[in-house]
């Protein structure tokens, strides 16, 4: 077997121990509702082309000028339900892919169930942009719109 057969094998493992210890937790602690009270965030979106956009957040009730403040204090509370961090970075240790993602990073700061939060991401490895991805809905990112620009000229008239 070779070094990254080992490593695929001990990772699939890893995770199917992961699995197996989430669903062994009982039915009513999955579906019991997670407080996210003194949960106030200010996320900072930079997507490198011009465009920085810095939105609030604050959960119970889901307020703030986030595009989507229910869509984020979900997935804040889901977080908090399964005991996951959202705002841990990833470990120095962990083994990432090359990938390239883009230039785009955010800030989130603020506190998170009355912890205080300082995370940052990015997207220039496959962990961050894992660790992006499944902050999508707290870290979304507006996209302007595509309308073809105006003119003030008439059309000129084939001859």
């Amino acid at each position: 077997m070779n070094r990254r057969t080992a490593i695929i094998a001990v990772s699939s493992a890893a995770a199917l121990t992961l699995l197996a210890a989430c669903s062994s937790s009982s039915q009513e602690e999955t579906t019991s509702p997670t407080p996210t009270s003194g949960t106030e965030l200010t996320v900072t979106v930079d997507t490198h082309e011009g465009r920085v956009d810095t939105w609030t957040v604050s959960c119970d009730p889901d307020e703030g000028n986030h595009p989507d403040p229910a869509a984020a204090c979900n997935f804040l509370r889901t977080a908090a339900q399964w005991n996951h961090d959202p705002f841990a970075p990833v470990p120095a240790d962990q083994v990432c892919g090359q990938i390239y993602g883009g230039p785009q990073t955010a800030t989130v700061t603020g506190t998170w169930d009355g912890n205080p939060v300082d995370a940052q991401f990015n997207l220039t490895n496959s962990c961050e942009i894992g660790r992006w991805s499944s902050a999508i809905p707290l870290l979304v990112v507006s996209v302007p719109s595509q309308s073809p620009p105006a003119t003030s000229k008439s059309p000129k008239k084939s001859s």
